[in-house]
């Protein structure tokens, strides 16, 4: 069974939205179970999607633990969202927006755009684009560690490398990746950092210009991935910006990428993809700004 999401975190739904929920699984023909807190993590297969009603924030972490993708269906004050964020929810479907009916269940079994490798420690950080990436028919890599990566790129062969300049000294970093520079493998990299931490631009002169196509703040460019691999209608201009290695400001749609060859998707599954899409609309919500740090 091809799930978007195999865990359910369900809050304020009413007893009739849980019916026919329930119901909804049962006649899609998805196995289902309900994690029942007195008895512990139910012991399900990963083909059993899990659900459980009357959530806390620490759920989520323990969800993660057993590696589970999970996805918040429900109505949330913004202060409820914000827990949940910070808790390392990267999927929330609030029903104050969108109906439950339209609630995607699925993800698309064959990849409509080029996969990505992100080299970070942080493993937050991987969860939200991987969930993105997935959803919106990608898929991300995890590289933990610089000497991991020329392995990774040969075996995965991804269409993007991110790159985390907060995870690894810039000494250590830029030395090591430029000296992939010009291998077959080696594909368009961008690189992720905080311009607000104290000596950035120095750190990028130590050589992180050559390997990374532009700088982003983490946030920016998962605004910019949602947008541009749902497929949304694209703006003149985007909101959201890169910084290339002099400091300049760049419109990030230059660096946007192909779809895979044959990609085309029916009319339907464009649809599909929007209400997908939904699911994320919480980056770029006011109520979410507060969790910059972990975006």
């Amino acid at each position: 069974m091809n799930l978007l999401s195999d865990l359910l975190l369900l809050h304020r739904l009413t007893s009739d939205e849980l019916e026919f929920l329930i119901a909804l699984l049962k006649w899609k023909g998805i196995e289902q179970t309900e994690w029942v807190t007195s008895s512990g993590f139910p012991s399900a297969p990963k083909e059993t999607l899990i659900w459980k009603s009357s959530v806390l924030p620490e759920d989520i972490r323990s969800a993660q633990d057993w590696s589970r993708e999970v996805c918040l269906i429900g109505r949330f004050d913004p202060e409820e969202k914000n827990s949940f964020l910070r808790a390392g929810a990267t999927r929330v479907y609030d029903l104050n927006l969108f109906p439950l009916e339209e609630f995607p269940l699925f993800r698309f079994s064959k990849p409509l755009h080029p996969e990505m490798v992100l080299l970070t420690e942080n493993s937050d950080l991987f969860s939200k684009y991987r969930s993105l990436l997935r959803a919106c028919g990608s898929n991300a890599h995890w590289c933990k560690d610089i000497l991991g990566l020329p392995n990774m790129l040969k075996e995965t062969k991804p269409g993007v490398l991110l790159l985390d300049a907060e995870s690894f000294a810039p000494r250590d970093l830029s030395p090591k990746v430029r000296s992939l520079l010009g291998t077959p493998y080696f594909p368009l990299s961008f690189c992720l950092i905080d311009f607000n931490r104290e000596n950035v631009y120095q750190n990028l002169a130590t050589g992180l210009k050559d390997v990374a196509k532009a700088f982003f703040e983490s946030r920016d460019l998962l605004l910019f991935l949602r947008d541009r691999l749902a497929l949304s209608p694209s703006p003149k201009e985007s909101l959201f910006q890169a910084i290339d290695w002099n400091g300049s400001p760049r419109n990030i749609r230059e660096f946007e990428f192909p779809n895979v060859p044959d990609g085309v998707l029916e009319r339907a599954e464009a649809s599909y993809l929007y209400r997908i899409r939904r699911l994320f609309l919480w980056l770029g919500e006011g109520t979410s700004r507060g969790t910059e740090s972990s975006s």
